[in-house]
């Protein structure tokens, strides 16, 4: 008996921990967490207030994409190159470059819509108000060609339903090296380049849309003498102008080496 007490007391410590493991697995599985079961509420189901409370939740949020949460003046500064820091479009057809481009698609019948479908607030991201309000000024859209720039492009421009019509080439392998430009109401005849000052010469028109492709790398080149570096970002300014000179319209792209 005296052998059985010391045992215990050399162990005690040990002993106490297995009691309380024990212990501890006996009250989990005596103490069972409930089991939850989620199912979906079909239509059929839900009352009239649940209806209603869904809906209203539902048109809050297609609400919020389409407007600011409050009234106030948006003015979309896209002014990335100053107007003092460019030459006038017929010094870049003068003194510039003429670099070659490929026409992708052209449609001089095409009619530019009021509103497409997938601008409706039920597709989300597209359906702000105030940047369709700002495309619809344009009528030159440029992009670089990867597919999710060249997706946003299309959807800005209210032409999405003709990508299965408009394959953009691919130059260098990569479809970054590919400058996508999309002009809306005007046939572009030919492109000139001074530095970083694009200039797409053509004819205003009431109808038509062209999809035009430049490779990247031959806005490299410059009369200057600069060598602009590679793996690098630069500001273009792209000009849509008629033949007397005037600018239509213009964007501001960073495009990157």
């Amino acid at each position: 008996m005296s052998k059985l007490k010391d045992l215990i007391a050399k162990n005690r410590l040990t002993i106490y921990v297995l009691i309380i493991c024990v212990t501890f697995m006996i009250f989990t599985m005596t103490h069972e967490k409930p089991k939850v079961s989620i199912q979906t509420v079909n239509e059929s189901q839900m009352t009239e207030m649940e209806k209603t409370l869904r809906e209203n939740r539902d048109l809050k949020n297609r609400l919020a994409k389409l407007e600011p949460p409050a009234p106030v003046k948006m003015v979309a500064s896209d002014n990335i190159i100053p107007v003092d820091l460019t030459l006038s479009p017929l010094t870049v057809i003068e003194e510039g470059i003429q670099i070659p481009f490929e026409k992708v698609y052209e449609d001089p019948a095409w009619v530019r819509p009021d509103y497409q479908p997938y601008w409706h607030s039920i597709n989300g991201q597209w359906s702000s108000v105030p940047d369709r309000i700002h495309n619809s000024y344009h009528r030159l859209f440029v992009t670089q060609g990867t597919p999710v720039l060249w997706n946003e492009a299309l959807h800005n421009c209210g032409i999405a339903e003709l990508s299965g019509d408009i394959e953009l080439p691919v130059y260098g392998n990569k479809a970054s090296d590919t400058v996508a430009i999309i002009a809306v109401n005007h046939l572009v005849a030919d492109i000139f380049l001074y530095n970083n000052q694009v200039v797409l010469a053509g004819t205003p028109a009431r109808t038509g849309i062209q999809v035009l492709a430049v490779d990247l790398r031959d806005l490299v080149n410059s009369v200057t003498g600069e060598v602009m570096a590679l793996n690098n970002n630069k500001k273009f300014i792209f000009q849509l102008i008629t033949p007397d000179g005037y600018e239509i319209d213009y964007n501001n792209v960073t495009v990157s080496f």
